[in-house]
């Protein structure tokens, strides 16, 4: 599990299981907000059987159309990145 503090002050939770280097199961939460609110479960849903290394162009097309509040896409990335590394 990962948790990080946005720049806005916000928390982001990240639980990730992963199976040689791919992503096999994630919980992403926190006290942020997302519209529409399903976007995050299917963030979650699309990076299931994701190889690491390409998560971030999943995360960027998932969340194109998506209003984070209180968290940023580059606070996944950098939460995924960190956890990955």
């Amino acid at each position: 599990m990962r948790v990080i503090r946005s720049k806005a002050g916000k928390t982001l939770e990240l639980i990730v299981e992963l199976e040689g280097d791919v992503i096999r199961r994630i919980e992403i939460s926190g006290d942020f907000m997302a519209h529409p609110t399903e976007a995050i479960e299917g963030l979650e849903r699309r990076l299931r059987g994701v190889r690491l290394g390409e998560h971030a162009e999943v995360i960027r097309e998932a969340l194109k159309d998506v209003e984070l509040i209180g968290i940023t896409v580059e606070d996944i990335l950098n939460a995924l990145g960190e956890k990955f590394e």
